[in-house]
């Protein structure tokens, strides 16, 4: 397995990881944005599993590329995607990449975002110790690779809306 589709794995599960990079070979993100008040407002809800589904509902290669790098079952999967915390942590991570193509803020650092995993991955109870480990760890293997597909994530800006 080649070093950016684990890096996509880790970024999907982790929130982004996440998240990550969000961006698989069979479905591509975008995130739609309208300016309201002077603030850009994501339209879509974006989630863990609309990363790893095709649009038709069915797992892409990053989904089944998850469980072979994280040796984790379909249930512990399902775990992770349906995770409260880390989708909240992915919406970090979502709003964050507006603001950096948008308006020019600035990106996480690497270090951020794994920091953003750990703490979603242990807020969470209903992952297991041994799940949350296995996540911790790949996302400390993939550090230094975390943002740099986050930020490929393409933006459609629909503008102003009164």
């Amino acid at each position: 397995m080649n070093k950016k589709t684990t890096t996509i794995i880790v970024l999907v599960i982790g929130v982004i990881l996440l998240s990550l990079y969000i961006i698989s070979s069979t479905y591509s993100v975008i995130i739609e944005v309208l300016d309201k008040d002077g603030k850009s407002e994501i339209v879509n809800e974006i989630t863990i599993r609309d990363l790893v589904t095709n649009d038709n509902g069915t797992y892409n290669s990053t989904y089944y590329d998850a469980l072979n790098e994280l040796d984790i079952t379909t249930t512990e999967a399902y775990t992770l995607m349906d995770s409260l915390s880390l989708n909240r942590a992915l919406d970090v991570v979502l709003k964050n990449i507006v603001d950096y193509k948008l308006h020019g803020k600035n990106k996480l650092t690497n270090g951020e975002l794994y920091d953003l995993i750990v703490s979603a991955i242990n807020e969470d109870n209903t992952i297991s110790i041994e799940l949350k480990n296995k996540v911790i760890d790949k996302s400390r293997e993939y550090i230094d690779d975390i943002s740099k597909f986050m930020y490929d994530i393409g933006i459609n800006n629909h503008g102003d809306v009164a």
